[in-house]
């Protein structure tokens, strides 16, 4: 029997079945149609500085408003941009392309993309994502159901969106948590920096985790969850680099019950720095005041200086490649007024925090504490392995015990909960000239808070605030950080410095104005005289690396200037804006003098350039924060220091690319992070200073082999050493201990034969220098730096950064013989070959724009006692200097690296061509004999 059905004649039982079907089809609801979503955000600067987004008439947050929608949804974007940077907008895997970029103070953009593939993505304003401007797009499927979850007996459950009692979406930006809690109902709750995440035990909560970089490995205690599309269960992730996402849903203290449960990133380092919080899950039982809810952390919007909030408050270091700014606060426009001329300096009352975002910078940092209030320091610091963290835990939203440090560096950043008045400054271990200063100011007490005592990396504790070295550390805080507080010898004027006129609170409750101590203390406006070269011509050229010097063609600083030593005249500039050339700290020749090699300190590369001409010939990738270069005197392979990482590079004679990396420290050692290294005469060692690890490292050149490391500055922890000198016949290696003040004797077989105390004649509470030590000098070195060994090896040159002076050390006795004055920031050293015999000691300094050049042994006689400066010589440039890109800044500052040409080092001066030789006496040809 057959049945007509719309109009059709089919067997009775497919026509009952077809019947059915229709019937179910009109009774049941229609499938979801893709709906438009309208998103119109605004861009605004927040009260610390930062920047985040703002839905209609809410409140700006971070991350900004998290929006839900359906697959297949098609969302159209409009951006207001309200902040004082160009701001694009970007949603990396749903759609390739990016807005263009709004005009700061009310521009506009618009941005249309389609929800096609379910998950959780960020969007973020294109440039300036790390300061603020992300958030979250969720796209949900169709149906309604989200991310199974593991039940207590290890069975998958399914789960509606209805169904969920909370979600979070946790941002990883730098090595902090921002988040945002959203509840059944759907209303969103900013919990900003690294919150404790509250829920009720069996609670059903969903975790949206984002990374906007750089990457991490999120890691929750005690809970299990699915990986996405499979049935494996996993607790950690691993967050891709930038823009990675990772939803999965859980049941609150599933097999475990209630507790605190830390939420971190598995990286150490990150850890270190603050990515840390807890997820507490509350017990059903009680129903206390406050059970599952979620305690924001750190805010924007809290209690920082100018504030009335009482919320707890955070204020942003941005950290970039900016000279003088390398830890610029987010805020520094608005809280200049009371920081005098530095941008690195912030105030903020007990309990707020600091954040710092690696925001502007192409190399890897730490954020590493310096000095400190005593009564901060217990020398622990709170981080993932100590205590109960491994299990339910210690409230990590406490502040973090000084000193606050990493033990690699890396590209992120940090956050530093601080609760006892006083000073803190931080450094960067791989670029110690890098600072920021946080004041915990009590409100309660008259005047800034600085402190009873302070701590520093050195070792020195309970150090007076009062004291020279305390106000000396200061002044040369200020002077770093502030580039108006540079030394200008182009025209001489008087130096005149500009510190914060504010009063500050220092040992024995003492009220005293900041700028009135220091000047009574060391004076202003010093008169400068114009550089005046030495009488003496020497040979060759001399090049320096002028860091921080800035052209209009690039956005990063740093230039070399090259000076003829005939006639003490700068005969080029060399920029290289081609490809950004940035922040040049070291360098060295091949072995006819035709190429440079010149590292590039705060990005990973290392540049080849045509000496003659000044041209690039290749720039190579060699790692992170290359800092020294060398080539092996034997066979012309180039070596590199990698101090952002833990080896060097070997590039092979006569190539253009890396070809091994030798680890400097064996495995499962602490990194080392290697700055400037020396390689024996023969070329079968490279020597290097450890920072990270304090010792001095041997290694075979060929097989890479540890041979020996060796601890300096007298065993004690923070000796920093950061660069070698060694004799011609490669019997004795000096190493400068930075933050020990102090010089380090080893001999050849890697033995440490005596320690060299620079500041042996120095007092540092009332400041006076008288000897001590009984050696008949009154000498001062605080923070030395490069200390090249003189090419006959009679002696050796130090620069010390924080005095400042110039060292001169007798090789015969090991002892100081001489101080020469020096300019702020007294950095480099090298020796070239003076004309008619003997050597110049050729000296930089960061914060001044002259080279001085020191005859280390004016009668030639072996005994370097009558050291003394022979000249000085402007590193600024005029209207007829050759350059490859026109000065726009910062003339003739940053003095760093400086290399010599021809390089008259024993070994290397062997290898000379002729053209070089015939220019040198036979003495200079064959030093050390």
């Amino acid at each position: 029997m057959s049945k007509n059905i719309f109009g059709l004649k089919i067997p009775a039982a497919i026509g009952t079945a077809c019947a059915l079907l229709a019937a179910m089809l009109l009774l049941a609801p229609p499938m979801a149609q893709a709906a438009n979503h309208d998103l119109a955000l605004s861009a605004e600067v927040l009260p610390n500085g930062q920047y985040g987004y703002k839905r209609g008439d809410g409140q700006a947050v971070i991350p900004g408003p998290t929006l839900f929608v359906k697959q297949g949804d098609t969302v159209s974007v409009t951006v207001t941009n309200n902040t004082d940077k160009p701001a694009g907008f970007k949603v990396p895997g749903l759609s390739t392309g990016s807005a263009a970029k709004a005009a700061p103070n009310g521009g506009t953009l618009s941005y249309t993309f389609t929800a096609t593939k379910t998950g959780a993505y960020p969007y973020y304003g294109d440039g300036q994502e790390l300061l603020g401007l992300f958030g979250a797009i969720v796209v949900d499927r169709t149906d309604g159901n989200v991310e199974r979850y593991v039940d207590d007996n290890g069975a998958l459950k399914s789960v509606k969106a209805g169904q969920l009692d909370k979600q979070y979406v946790l941002f990883m930006v730098g090595s902090t948590f921002w988040a945002t809690e959203i509840s059944k109902a759907g209303t969103q709750t900013p919990l900003w920096t690294n919150p404790i995440l509250g829920a009720v035990e069996d609670d059903i909560v969903r975790f949206h985790i984002l990374s906007v970089g750089p990457g991490h490995t999120f890691h929750l205690h005690a809970h299990r969850w699915l990986e996405p599309g499979t049935t494996s269960v996993i607790d950690t992730k691993l967050m891709d680099d930038v823009s990675d996402s990772h939803t999965f849903t859980v049941k609150a203290g599933t097999g475990v019950g209630a507790g605190n449960w830390q939420y971190h990133c598995h990286l150490f380092s990150h850890m270190e720095a603050g990515m840390h919080s807890t997820f507490r899950v509350d017990a059903t039982k009680g129903h206390n005041k406050g059970m599952g809810h979620s305690i924001a952390g750190a805010s924007p919007y809290g209690a920082i200086y100018g504030s009335t909030s009482t919320d707890p408050g955070l204020v942003t270091f941005v950290i970039s490649d900016e000279p003088g700014s390398w830890y610029r606060s987010a805020r520094s426009e608005t809280i200049f007024g009371i920081t005098g001329s530095t941008r690195s300096l912030e105030v903020i009352p007990p309990g707020s925090s600091v954040n710092f975002i690696m925001a502007e910078t192409n190399t890897v940092h730490t954020m590493t504490s310096l000095l400190w209030p005593s009564e901060a320091g217990d020398g622990n610091h709170p981080h993932h392995g100590k205590g109960k963290s491994r299990g339910r835990g210690t409230d990590h939203t406490k502040h973090a015990s000084m000193p606050f440090d990493q033990s690699r560096a890396y590209k992120g950043g940090g956050l530093v909960k601080l609760t006892t008045p006083g000073l803190y400054v931080f450094t960067c271990k791989v670029h110690p000239y890098m600072f920021a200063a946080v004041i915990v100011d009590d409100p309660e007490t008259e005047g800034l808070d600085l402190g009873e005592t302070i701590d520093l990396a050195t070792g020195v504790k309970n150090l007076p605030t009062s004291s020279d070295l305390a106000t000396r550390l200061l002044r040369i805080f200020f002077i770093a950080t502030a580039p108006n507080n540079w030394q200008n010898y182009t025209p001489p004027t008087p130096w005149k410095l500009t510190y914060p006129s504010v009063p500050v609170r220092i040992t024995g409750g003492a009220v005293a104005n900041l700028s009135e101590v220091l000047i009574a203390r060391y004076g202003n406006n010093t008169v400068l005289s114009a550089p005046v070269p030495p009488s003496i011509p020497g040979v060759g050229e001399v090049w320096v690396d002028t860091q921080f010097e800035k052209t209009a063609g690039k956005t990063k600083p740093g230039t070399i200037t090259a000076i003829d030593t005939t006639t003490w005249k700068i005969v080029r500039k060399i920029s290289l804006p081609q490809i950004n050339m940035n922040n040049p700290h070291n360098m060295w020749t091949n072995k006819d003098q035709s190429i440079v090699y010149q590292t590039q300190w705060f990005d990973n590369k290392l540049t080849m350039i045509n000496k003659k001409t000044g041209a690039l010939i290749k720039n190579i990738q060699v790692g992170e924060a290359p800092a020294h270069v060398m080539t092996r005197p034997d066979n012309e392979d180039i070596t590199v220091s990698n101090n952002g990482e833990d080896g060097m590079s070997i590039i092979l004679a006569g190539t253009t690319e890396v070809s091994k990396m030798i680890p400097t420290q064996k495995s499962g050692q602490l990194a080392t992070n290697p700055h400037g290294h020396w390689i024996s005469g023969d070329g079968s060692k490279i020597i290097t200073p450890n920072i990270f690890t304090g010792d001095v490292g041997f290694y075979s050149t060929d097989s890479g082999t540890v041979l020996e490391r060796t601890p300096t500055g007298n065993s004690a922890p923070g000796a920093h050493p950061i660069a070698i000198g060694m004799m011609p016949d490669s019997s004795k290696f000096y190493a400068a201990n930075l933050l020990h003040h102090s010089v380090s004797v080893i001999n050849k077989d890697g033995t440490l034969e005596k320690t060299i105390n620079l500041i042996a004649d120095y007092d540092p509470i009332d400041g006076t220098i008288v000897d001590r030590d009984g050696d008949g000098q009154a000498t001062v070195g605080v923070l030395p730096v490069q200390l090249p060994v003189s090419p006959d090896g009679s002696a050796v040159v130090v620069a010390n950064m924080g005095t400042p002076s110039i060292i001169v050390i007798d090789t015969k006795t090991d002892k100081v013989v001489k101080m020469l004055p020096c300019d702020p920031g007294c950095h480099g050293a090298n020796f070239g070959a003076k004309k008619g015999g003997g050597y110049y000691a050729y000296v930089t300094s960061k914060f001044s724009n002259e080279l001085i050049v020191v005859d280390a042994d004016p009668n030639n006689d072996g005994n370097p006692s009558d050291a003394k400066i022979a000249g000085r010589v402007s590193l600024v440039g005029d209207s007829s200097t050759p350059t490859d890109d026109r000065i726009s800044s910062l003339p003739g500052y940053g003095g760093q690296g400086v290399l010599a040409i021809p390089n008259v080092y024993n070994t290397w001066v062997k290898n000379l061509p002729e053209e070089w030789k015939g220019q040198l006496t036979p003495a200079q040809q064959n030093p050390g004999q």
